[in-house]
């Protein structure tokens, strides 16, 4: 009988006998073969916002919530005409003007480095299209973000430029008139010494415009933001401090009445005197019998300001919630909070930091799977993952991406006032967001004390732009100095198994060093809270296992992550930390031969397409035992001895 021959009579017969097996025994759970500790897998599908009114859908599909009622938005997403520029001949060619023929069409938002011919590139390039005004009147065109700077024409006349690659800015033409118009940008993604982020920083600088854009059509006068401070009063009140920040095209003076709801209900109306072109205005309104946010019950207001006599709006969200420090505890409305959560950068293979709506979504998604109730990034993310923060109870560690600043780079004014301008765009961005705990002015600086005159000023201003919210700048490898005694917040990256040369596997006499010295930070100021910003971070290759632990196997991993995490969850004084990182994210050109796997970082506890490694459910156990307990994480490693010889109750 040949091979086929007997694989055709096999099939069959096995069929029937499990046909037979079935009838007999009926059909059984798939629960019932699981052991008792495999990892659950709780429901994916996000809940409808905790809020009083439903928030009309965004058409600029930017936010979760409309920002306006009255502003006829244009929407300018859709293919543009692309061109590279290695030759930087772009402005002295004047392709402002005259636009060359590209070389391809680039969807927007999007990134070229995602196409294969420019996988690489760092440099400007061009973009292009037209679109088509309805009416006569002021248009503001609003970009969310351009990396890293990006120089602007509306009808070959040239807008501003723009650095700082993670930021909104916007620019107002007092009436290009009704009709069709050219709208050229020129995006750079190449950095230096003296760019925040400065060149060879360990994530991707993709190019493009990689975030919303649109225009819309305003009056004379607008409002161009607002924000709403919420602070717990005594008794059944809270109260909210408001300021709006307007625009008035014709810069002369005059009146204007300013008319504030919250959730459809007028709480304020007033009359100002309004001067110059950027006029500001204040008031204060109290909010009776407040229900507070929080991540298990992340409740949101809706907050309009309306000018009746200019004919415009502008809609936000904010909470009502109390971050307060008491000794080396955070407390958020007077109960004891631990930070539980995840680094991550807006980064994919397929999109790069263009993320669509859905892998937005399903990012929160599985944060919220793991059990996360924190998150962290080394920039200002995109507003819609802000706004999921918001609705899902995600706690956000905002940050100037200055990263490992040297103090020569610190020493430079021009450096300085880069961290300074990003520090209030991001404050100016996110201070609605009730998910906001922290404002980090940057992260490692690997001599920050050597520089504590320039870090001294930049908390000192950077309290200047906002007093109500934590300041900090995160240290490496556990680190303190007479800089930290000036920060609100200690945070520190640390790991209890050293992850960089020369140690292959979990080293013991490694750890009682790495504890040690995190220690030292709550023995030399036991009376400030101390949160581990980069958590246990090993790489792994997705899917590669071994028996002995070693270094970018999923084993390894994992147990870094794992009695790291355990470690802070056990520590009172802890008050939590982040794991790095939560996907793996693709690192900077100059790192793809040089020690990155692939040129990618691999320390997510997610591969980059979001399927979990093991350290994502060893995770998932701490993070769901320490929320079910109420204090302490359950221990999850089997009390038999690994290759250390300890045995987990010991370790």
């Amino acid at each position: 009988m040949t091979g086929l021959s007997r694989f055709a009579v096999t099939v069959p017969v096995l069929f029937l006998a499990l046909s037979g097996l079935l009838a007999q025994t009926g059909p059984q759970p798939f629960q019932a073969v699981l052991p008792d500790r495999f990892p659950q897998i709780p429901p994916t599908v996000l809940p409808v916002a905790k809020q009083e009114i439903s928030a009309s859908d965004d058409p600029m599909a930017a936010r979760l919530f409309r920002t306006t009622s009255l502003r006829t938005q244009i929407q300018l997403a859709g293919f543009w005409d692309f061109l590279p520029d290695p030759q930087h001949r772009g402005e002295a060619d004047r392709y402002f003007e005259r636009f060359p023929k590209p070389e391809t069409r680039m969807w927007v938002p999007g990134t070229w480095n995602t196409y294969a011919r420019y996988w690489h590139y760092e440099g400007p390039a061009w973009f292009r299209r037209t679109f088509h005004v309805p009416a006569d009147g002021g248009l503001r065109l609003r970009f969310a973000a351009v990396f890293y700077k990006a120089r602007v024409w509306l009808d070959g006349e040239f807008l501003g430029s723009h650095e700082g690659g993670y930021t909104p800015f916007s620019f107002v033409v007092a009436n290009p008139g009704k009709g069709e118009h050219e709208l050229v940008v020129m995006a750079d993604n190449a950095l230096d010494d003296e760019s925040v982020p400065k060149g060879g920083v360990d994530w991707f600088p993709y190019g493009g415009i990689y975030r919303p854009v649109y225009a819309e059509l305003v009056p004379d006068v607008f409002v161009e933001d607002f924000h709403v401070i919420a602070s717990v009063a005594s008794g059944e009140n809270a109260n909210l401090r408001v300021k709006a920040f307007l625009r008035n095209s014709l810069a002369a003076d005059r009146k204007e009445q300013v008319k504030f709801e919250v959730n459809g209900r007028l709480l304020y109306s007033g009359q100002f005197e309004l001067k110059g072109s950027q006029p500001e205005v204040s008031f204060s309104v109290p909010l009776a019998d407040p229900e507070l946010w929080s991540p298990g019950s992340p409740f949101l207001y809706t907050a309009r300001l309306y000018l009746p006599q200019a004919g415009d709006d502008q809609f936000t969200r904010f909470g009502v919630r109390s971050f307060v420090t008491d000794g080396a505890r955070i407390l958020l409305n007077g109960k004891p909070f631990k930070v539980q959560g995840a680094n991550r950068h807006d980064d994919h293979p397929d999109w790069g930091p263009a993320l669509p709506p859905h892998i937005i979504r399903q990012d929160v998604e599985i944060l919220k799977r793991m059990g996360a109730n924190a998150v962290r990034s080394h920039y200002p993310t995109d507003e819609m993952f802000m706004d999921y923060c918001d609705e899902n109870g995600l706690v956000f560690l905002d940050e100037v991406p200055a990263w490992q600043n040297l103090p020569e780079q610190l020493a430079k004014e021009v450096v300085q006032d880069k961290i300074k301008t990003q520090f209030r765009d991001m404050v100016y961005r996110d201070m609605n967001h009730p998910c906001v705990l922290l404002w980090s002015l940057g992260n490692e600086w690997p001599e920050f004390d050597k520089s504590y005159n320039v870090t001294k000023s930049l908390i000192e201003y950077a309290r200047t732009i906002d007093s109500t919210h934590f300041i900090t700048l995160v240290t490496g490898g556990a680190r303190t100095g007479a800089t930290s005694a000036l920060l609100d917040v200690i945070s520190t990256n640390w790991a209890q198994y050293y992850w960089y040369d020369p140690f292959t596997c979990p080293a013991p006499e490694e750890a009682e060093k790495a504890i040690a010295k995190l220690n030292r930070i709550h023995e030399r100021l036991p009376d400030k809270p101390v949160v581990i910003t980069e958590l246990g971070a090993a790489e792994s290759q997705a899917g590669w296992h071994n028996w002995g632990n070693v270094k970018w196997s999923e084993e390894y991993q994992a147990r870094n992550v794992s009695d790291s995490t355990r470690y802070s969850i056990d520590r009172d004084w802890i008050s939590g930390g982040c794991v790095w990182q939560f996907a793996d994210t693709r690192s900077a050109p100059s790192r793809f031969l040089a020690g990155r796997l692939r040129g990618w970082n691999a320390k997510g506890v997610v591969d980059g397409y979001r399927s979990p490694k093991m350290a994502f459910y060893k995770l998932q156990e701490l993070f769901h035992d320490f929320q079910s307990s109420g204090s302490r994480a359950a221990k999850t490693t089997e009390d038999t001895p690994d290759q250390t010889g300890q045995t987990g109750s010991e370790r």
